[in-house]
Formats: structure tokens, sequence, C-alpha cells
């Protein structure tokens, strides 16, 4: 775990002002050389080791871009990535490895266990976090304290996720089911979705069952999602452990629709997908993604995520920079600001300008890799939503959801 000492060191620094600390305690913009301490948590060994490898590249690469414009204030930018096993448990043994190192941020935890446990350490310490990947709801309103926020991510909550699944089992032009059994994968986000879903759903729920991936036999969890005749299975899962389960419901006498969470329509389909429907990420790819992808010529096609781990370091940058001052505080009280309005357009690469535009008195507005990331007041992105349908082997675009419709309540 971490020191004691370290963290009454920061709290000391963080007692001289608001925001401003004093010129002996660590983060202070001074120019004269010092190095600005960042971390990540992320998987890299393990199940998820190929997505925690992605995103540690694209996090050194975007300490690299921050670097070759001069740093943050004049001074270099040091990050330490760390592994977490996908693990909570060691996502917070790691952490504290960070706070004795110094960071004011750190980029992590991937899923969202790690990032569940980690939010309270984050914002007792004032130090900031974004995940690159973490969706669960209940992160909307983690890692508070003092009147600041310091779990933010470059990823949409599913409480998003939950209306577009909602609205595909009730509204008539889809299923428009009167009962629906949610089926979920027991972990928190298949409960954060769950809940979600309650909330967004008019359909009667019928069952509200947990699985688990690695069962032998599935068919006692299908009896019970079954058990009150639903019209409609609402799914939560996530690619590679899904198809045991639905497999399993191919071989036995249920015949009803389902409605999948997103990211479980790639790769080859099977036969029995046809009139299933999906919650989808809009995936439509940026300038700057491809500008990212350019500037990474060891990767050819970046995983799931990885994209946003450019992001959220890059965004913690573009904060300190335009607060003056690298410290947790100042980077959660500024980087909703840099991240939307109506400042002077930045995107991947463009540290330079974020300082030029800085210097000048000048707002900036960061447009990401992964999108516009323009974070809302709980420091998460709204994003586009497809509900899409399996008809007859191929996967069909039924209609996109814009951001809007998710600010107006699911009105339009």
């Amino acid at each position: 775990m971490y020191s004691d000492s370290r963290r009454n060191v920061l709290k000391k620094c963080l007692a001289v002002g608001s925001l401003g600390l004093s010129s002996g305690c660590l983060g202070s913009l001074s120019g004269g050389g010092d190095t600005v301490q960042f971390g990540a948590l992320l998987p890299l060994s393990g199940a998820l080791a190929p997505l925690g490898q992605h995103g540690k590249r694209m996090v050194e690469q975007a300490a690299s871009d921050v670097n070759a414009a001069g740093g943050i204030g004049g001074n270099d930018v040091e990050v330490t990535i760390l592994d977490t096993e996908a693990n909570a448990e060691t996502a917070v043994e790691q952490y504290g490895a960070l706070v004795d190192r110094g960071v004011i941020g750190f980029v992590g935890g991937l899923v969202s266990d790690a990032s569940l446990a980690l939010a309270p350490e984050a914002a007792s310490d004032e130090i900031m976090e974004v995940s690159p990947a973490s969706t669960a709801p209940q992160l909307s309103t983690a890692g508070r304290a003092n009147g600041r926020k310091y779990f933010g991510r470059t990823v949409p909550s599913d409480g998003t996720q939950a209306v577009v699944m909602a609205k595909a089992v009730d509204d008539p032009l889809y299923i428009d089911a009167d009962s629906v059994a949610l089926l979920s994968i027991d972990n928190s986000f298949g409960a954060g979705l769950a809940d979600a879903q309650r909330e967004a759903l008019n359909a009667d729920i019928v069952a509200d069952i947990r699985y688990d991936p690695s069962s032998g036999s599935f068919d006692d969890t299908l009896a019970d999602v079954f058990q009150n005749d639903p019209d409609a299975v609402s799914f939560t899962s996530v690619s590679g452990q899904e198809r045991g389960i639905l497999d399993a419901y191919n071989q036995s006498e249920y015949d009803v629709p389902w409605v999948l969470s997103a990211g479980m329509f790639g790769g080859d389909l099977p036969s029995y997908y046809d009139g299933f429907y999906s919650a989808s990420l809009s995936s439509a790819r940026t300038q700057a993604y491809f500008e990212l992808v350019r500037r990474l010529s060891d990767i050819d096609q970046p995983r799931a995520y990885s994209v946003n781990a450019y992001d959220a370091l890059f965004l913690m940058a573009c904060a300190a920079e335009q607060a003056g001052e690298a410290s947790g505080p100042a980077i959660a009280e500024t980087i909703q600001s840099v991240s939307g309005g109506s400042g002077h357009t930045v995107s991947v690469g463009d540290f330079g300008r974020v300082r030029s535009l800085t210097e000048a008195g000048r707002a900036v507005n960061y447009q990401g890799a992964s999108g516009s990331v323009d974070l809302t007041a709980d420091l998460e992105p709204l994003s586009s939503y497809l509900i899409e349908r399996v008809t007859n082997g191929s996967v069909e675009s039924l209609e996109l959801l814009q951001p809007q419709f998710f600010k107006s309540g699911g009105s339009r």
C-alpha cells in the first residue's frame, strides 16, 4: 500500500490554497526541469493483456507527444505503467506504488471492478483518475471529494447503453415486448447495466438473473430466465464470454428475440443470431484516430479502448497546462473545460498548440482519437449509439441515436 508520509505531503501541499502549491511541493509548474509524474494501471498480463498492452503503447505515445512540445509548463512528463492483471485488489496495490512515485493523475482502470476500487482511493489523495474503458453506471458518481470529481472516463457510461437496450425491447418499431427477462454477467458491469435497465424499461421485468460464463452447464440458468415466459431477453455480457450461454440457448426449446449489449456483433455470426438486436456504440473513426494510428507504425489495428487511453492522458496534460499547475485538483477542476465548449480546437499531437493558446489566454477544446470527448459534469462523454439487428446473417443498422437523444431524456 502507499506510504502515509506521501499522503501527508500531498495534503500539506494542497492546503496552501484552493489550487496553488508552494514552490517546494511536488507538481508545481516551475519550468525548472522537474518531471511531472503520471501513471497508468492496465492489465498487461492475463486474458485482457492484448487490450492493456495496446493501451500502454497509447499512453506512452501521448506522453511522447506532450514532451515533444516541451512538456507541461516546460517540464517533461514521465509515466509509470503497472500491471493490474484485470484484478481490483492488484490494481489497488499497484496504485500505492504510483502514489509513492508522486503521480498527479493516472490512466485506469480498464475493467469497472478495478475503477470502482480505485476511485475512492484516488479521490482521498486528490489524484486524478481517467479510465479508458470502465463503463459501469455506478462510476458516474464515483471519486468525489472536497467539491471536486477525481474520477473521469473517455468512454460513455452504460447508463446510456441501457436506454438503447430498453428502446429495442419497448419500441413498437422493434420488439414491442410486454415482458422481459434480464440476463447479466455476474460482475459489477453486469449488475450496473441491469440496474440501469430497470430504470429505463417500460416492459415488465419478470426475471433478473446473473450468470457465470465459466459454468459447465447453463441449463438451470436458462430455466430461471424463462420461468415466467418473457417476450424478450435483454442480455449483458462481453465479447468472448457470451457464446457458452447463447449456444446453450440455441440447443434449447426457447424461442424469443434477444437484445445484446455492445460489442457482440463482431466476426462470424451464428445462424441462430438471426432476429437478435444490439445496442452498439457508433464507431465512426475521426481524422484524429487516423493521425494517431499513423504515429504508431507498430500497431496496425488498435484494440478496443486503446485510443481512449491516449485521450485520457492527453486530456489530463491539457488540463494541467491550461490550469497553470500540475496537480490533481487543478486537473479535476479544468478537465471538463478543455474537453469541450467553445475553445480553439486541438487534437492528437497538438500539445504545442495547447501551450501557445494557453500562453495567449485562450481556451482549448480537445477533439480526441476516440471522438469529441466532450465531458459532462460527471466527467464522462455522451456518445452515439446504433440499434442493430441481424437479418439473414448480416448486421443491419436500424436507428442512430445521437448524444442529443440522451441529453433530452430519450425523447428525440
